[in-house]
């Protein structure tokens, strides 16, 4: 019936390719998933201290604009078109840049709060250079690209 071919070894191979490709693709996710993008919250000022979560949401929120009650916070964004930015809002208040705009327009014209200041690039000597200028300034970026001598605040990592 099959012509005296032998399927046996032919469907064995094909199971273990297709096996040794699933795992393959398995360690491929893996490795994807290590190279997600970890955010630090970070100031150079060493007075102002470390963050919750919760602390950090409400100052990206303009709920809150002091720490310790006598701490006044400036905060500082990305550019709007920086994928850094759009990944530092889905990470840390599950929003996208344009949900963001949207929230701090409604608190502009309340008269509520208005919105961090906005770089022109997301270059880590940009960000340092504005943070020389405000002593209480907080700034994000990819932790790998801040400084030793940073106070890093809180570190925002994917899925947390």
């Amino acid at each position: 019936m099959n012509n005296g071919l032998n399927l046996k070894p032919i469907v064995t191979k094909l199971l273990i390719a297709s096996f040794s490709l699933g795992l393959s693709l398995s360690a491929f996710a893996k490795n994807e998933a290590v190279e997600d993008v970890e955010f630090a919250v970070f100031s150079m000022n060493k007075d102002i201290p470390q963050l919750s979560k919760s602390k950090a949401r409400m100052l990206y929120k303009g709920r809150t604009k002091k720490l310790n009650g006598s701490i006044k916070i400036v905060l500082v964004d990305l550019p709007e078109n920086s994928i850094h930015r759009e990944e530092f809002y889905d990470m840390l208040l599950g929003k996208s840049v344009s949900q963001m705009n949207g929230y701090w327009a409604s608190l502009s014209f309340s008269g509520k709060g208005k919105p961090p200041a906005e770089l022109n690039s997301d270059d880590i000597k940009d960000i340092l250079e504005w943070l020389n200028k405000n002593p209480n300034g907080i700034a994000y970026a990819p932790i790998s690209t801040v400084p030793e001598n940073a106070n890093i605040l809180i570190t925002v990592l994917q899925g947390e």
